[in-house]
């Protein structure tokens, strides 16, 4: 179902310009839950996240014409980075439309990657619109930040990387905004033959999967603030969903409480600066008792670093 010569390829081509992350075992969570738990400590990731594995799989694969008109996507800031930085070091102009309340410190890396900042909308929903206004203005390329089966195939690096590193993996807990990063993980380990249970996690204020799953398919969320603002679109993407219903076990809500503990703990205990959304797979296994045993192997799949200080002094307080 999923051709591992793609995922393949989509590695060796993105391999120059992305960092492979380390995978870090943590006796403490190992302890706490009686199995093995490790961290894909992708905040280490070029721009401080997982995005810039599908964006420069996305640039990479598209015509040199496309890119020359300049691109353009709408994020709440990890996206955005990865485009300004992708397209930065290909010689291409990067626009991103972003939210009016959108991370001061995600605003200033975009722009220091040489990205033009848009700040449109009070919702993700009306940034969005913001972007294809900008689309038919000035000519721009639309460069999707998560519903693109090659940005997925771009982040099925991360997957390939955990299998090398853990091959009997069990278990995979995993943010999920629009899908993406889920997808691509979903797509490398089935494509190797793992038969790992993979868990979706997405905030309780922000929960556009949750919702997509019940009605069956996509539909526009208004979200409430979140510290995951990573994990905050307003829907998930059309070909992202079936890779989610079909391949991932379960989607757990987190408290924004539940995150804050888990941001704290990852950086007092693991020394770890996450952001919400990276922290919030281990708020997802540390709200229930999983019964995992001392065999099983266990992920968690922290993908960005990006907090804002006063987010963060706000959390620590």
């Amino acid at each position: 179902m999923y051709d591992m010569t793609r995922l393949r390829a989509a590695r060796e081509r993105t391999g120059p310009y992305v960092t492979r992350t380390p995978l870090i075992r943590s006796s403490t969570l190992s302890k706490e839950t009686g199995c093995n738990i490790f961290i894909k400590a992708e905040l280490f990731q070029k721009t401080g996240s997982f995005k810039v594995r599908g964006m420069f799989n996305s640039l990479l694969t598209m015509s040199a014409a496309d890119r020359a008109r300049g691109l353009i996507c709408f994020s709440a800031g990890n996206a955005a980075q990865a485009l300004a930085y992708a397209a930065g070091i290909m010689g291409a102009r990067a626009v991103v439309t972003m939210p009016e309340a959108a991370s001061l410190t995600k605003i200033a890396a975009t722009k220091g990657y040489g990205g033009e900042v848009i700040l449109d909308g009070k919702t993700t929903a009306e940034t969005y619109e913001r972007c294809m206004a900008e689309v038919a203005a000035q000519g721009l390329v639309f460069v999707p930040s998560y519903d693109d089966v090659g940005l997925m195939e771009g982040h099925a690096s991360l997957g390939l990387e955990i299998l090398e590193d853990v091959p009997d993996v069990s278990a995979v807990f995993c943010g999920i905004g629009g899908g993406g990063l889920i997808g691509g993980l979903s797509m490398a380990l089935r494509a190797a033959g793992s038969s790992a249970r993979i868990f979706g996690v997405e905030p309780e204020v922000a929960s556009c999967a949750t919702q997509a799953l019940r009605a069956g398919h996509p539909v526009h969320v208004v979200n409430g603030r979140t510290l995951a603002d990573g994990l905050a679109p307003p829907i998930v993407g059309k070909q992202t969903l079936p890779i989610i219903a079909r391949e991932v076990e379960e989607v757990i809500l987190v408290s924004e409480e539940q995150i804050a503990d888990a941001i704290r703990f990852l950086l007092t205990r693991c020394k770890l600066l996450a952001e919400g959304a990276g922290a919030s797979p281990l708020a997802a296994l540390r709200s229930r008792k999983w019964g995992f045993g001392e065999k099983d192997n266990v992920v968690l799949c922290v993908c960005g670093g990006n907090i804002d200080p006063a987010r963060l002094a706000a959390v620590l307080s």
